[in-house]
């Protein structure tokens, strides 16, 4: 007992201890989660994937404050400020009468975006799949199936012209289980199921709106709150920096997206005009698909003329589809010369040679999500890069 008390009272020997005692504590440590790695990175990914699932009202509210919150500005400002008289700020009033101005600009701001949602979601039902409205889902499934069989047989004639060898059974094997994928994807149960998938969504996007009309209508309050907790949590001169970082970022982002948003929706009703006048079935839907594969720099119009090509093929033959294809070239030089330098303007100010780069590298590693955030990281970056050489030239 005596002999324990020395030991426990020579402080070397009890930082020894305590150090091999802590060291073999983390081998073991080290190795538990080597050997169950695969166990402890699924877990934790279920983990993450249920918190972020259950904040995704808050994500989606972030996303359209973010995007909205420029348009109610403008309304706040510009309309609502002239109904509104101003008053002067002794009046106990104003702090409530600026705050009802801001609350119906925000209610004005959303009711004009559900009804040009509305707007297009109807124009989509009724134009693009052959009156879906009174012809009903199953004539749509068995329209779009009846191009997929077209395609099919295009196929099967090609591969009957072509010379016997190996390239011929593979290609015929591709389009067969093409085919019976999409067919599958277009069956009853699918639908039911994408329906079913649709109604939840619905209810994560209504909470993101309620989500979204509170962070607009106290904006300045959130912002403060967290320009506080920057500086409470971070070192000053650090939170300063990440404060220009995130007001660069923002320039950038908010340029870029808002500008290719209204670009792409340009070029969606103006390819959808185009296809309507040529008599291109399911106009309205290709021409909404162009304008949104038109945010991807460089890849996107090709991957939008696509679809549109290959349904001319298949209704009209190769004289319509080089009509098709003549369209869109069209539709891309004016959008390219005139529409997208008024619209989007040189908000990232990066060559296009890097806008090339950052798209491949960004498809190659995110696919489509990548192609489209790729080119404002990378102005992000190159703006912080700028910014610290502006640092250390000072």
């Amino acid at each position: 007992m005596l002999r324990l008390k020395e030991l426990f009272s020579d402080r070397q020997y009890l930082k020894i201890s305590l150090y091999i005692i802590f060291t073999v504590s983390l081998l073991y440590i080290l190795y538990f989660i080597i050997k169950n790695f695969d166990i402890i990175f699924n877990s934790i990914s279920m983990v993450i994937g249920s918190i972020l699932t259950a904040l995704s009202p808050l994500f989606i509210g972030l996303i359209i404050a973010y995007l909205l919150s420029p348009l109610v500005d403008i309304i706040d400002k510009n309309f609502m400020s002239k109904i509104f008289f101003s008053m002067s700020e002794d009046n106990e009033k104003y702090e409530k009468r600026l705050q009802l101005r801001r609350t119906i600009s925000i209610l004005v701001t959303f009711l004009l975006a559900i009804i040009l949602l509305i707007t297009i979601i109807y124009a989509l039902a009724y134009m693009l799949v052959g009156n879906i409205v009174f012809e009903g889902i199953t004539s749509m499934v068995e329209n779009i199936t009846l191009y997929f069989t077209r395609f099919e047989d295009i196929l099967n004639g090609i591969f009957e012209k072509m010379p016997n060898s190996g390239l011929e059974e593979r290609l015929q094997n591709f389009a067969n289980n093409f085919t019976e994928r999409i067919s599958d994807y277009f069956s009853a149960e699918a639908v039911i199921k994408i329906i079913t998938n649709i109604g939840g969504s619905l209810i994560k996007i209504a909470l993101g709106i309620v989500v979204a009309i509170y962070l607009i209508k106290d904006k300045d309050y959130f912002i403060r709150l967290w320009r506080k907790s920057i500086h409470i949590f971070c070192p000053m001169g650090f939170s300063a920096r990440l404060n220009e970082v995130l007001y660069d970022i923002d320039i950038v982002f908010s340029r870029f997206l808002r500008g290719q948003l209204l670009d792409a929706l340009i070029v969606a009703i103006v390819t959808s005009i185009v296809l309507t006048i040529i008599r291109l079935d399911f106009a309205v839907l290709l021409g909404c698909f162009a304008g949104i594969t038109n945010i991807i720099p460089y890849f996107g119009p090709i991957f939008g003329a696509i679809p549109a090509i290959i349904v001319a093929l298949l209704s009209g033959g190769f004289s319509k589809a080089i009509v098709t294809l003549i369209a869109f070239i069209v539709i891309q030089q004016i959008d390219g010369n005139f529409i997208y330098p008024k619209v989007v303007g040189s908000s990232t100010g990066l060559h296009p040679l890097f806008v090339l780069l950052a798209v491949t590298f960004g498809g190659y590693f995110w696919g489509i999500l990548g192609m489209i955030l790729a080119v404002p990281i990378a102005a992000c970056i190159k703006q912080y890069i700028v910014r610290k050489v502006k640092d250390m030239e000072v």
